[in-house]
């Protein structure tokens, strides 16, 4: 591998998690760890772009990630781009994730708005992009039907490299 490589995020909405995501609970402190293991472990071999999808769950909690890791390292210098599928994606987020995807694209590094209104396969086409311009893909995937799996089977067919922290 080499410098300046670039990594895509994908992985359940909060709901699809078979733990809660808080704080007090040792699955979700264990997957943290595993998050932020696997993202140091991207950066040590290059990975110095990270593009999310701005979707509640895996990929807001992969962009924190990122931007806690930012803000103790800055001389790492990554980047955090946000590649959000239409303008009104967090709409109808409750309150917390609403505030959480506010405070990632007010810190991320670039935004790109994918379309303007939402249409039917706009979430497909995000991940195709994200994957399209990434080198590799870090996942949360359990095997299951769904959007995590479009996308992971999306980035072999493109033969990306794929992390994941499943366990």
């Amino acid at each position: 591998m080499g410098e300046n490589l670039r990594c895509c995020f994908t992985g359940p909405r909060p709901q699809k998690f078979s733990f809660p995501l808080k704080d007090d609970n040792k699955d979700f402190n264990d997957f943290t760890l595993r998050l932020y293991d696997a993202i140091a472990e991207l950066i040590s071999i290059g990975v110095c772009e990270f593009y999310t999808g701005m979707a509640m769950g895996f990929d807001i909690l992969a962009a924190e990630a990122v931007l806690q890791i930012a803000k103790l390292r800055p001389e790492l210098c990554l980047r955090l781009i946000a590649c959000v599928p239409f303008k009104e994606q967090a709409q109808k987020y409750p309150g917390v994730w609403k505030k959480r995807y506010d405070d990632v694209l007010k810190n991320c590094d670039e935004a790109l708005l994918l379309s303007d209104n939402y249409f039917s396969g706009c979430y497909q086409r995000r991940n195709e992009y994200m994957v399209n311009v990434s080198d590799m893909v870090l996942t949360y995937f359990d095997g299951k039907a769904g959007g995590t799996k479009n996308t992971v089977m999306y980035a072999m067919k493109k033969e990306r490299k794929i992390v994941n922290i499943y366990k």
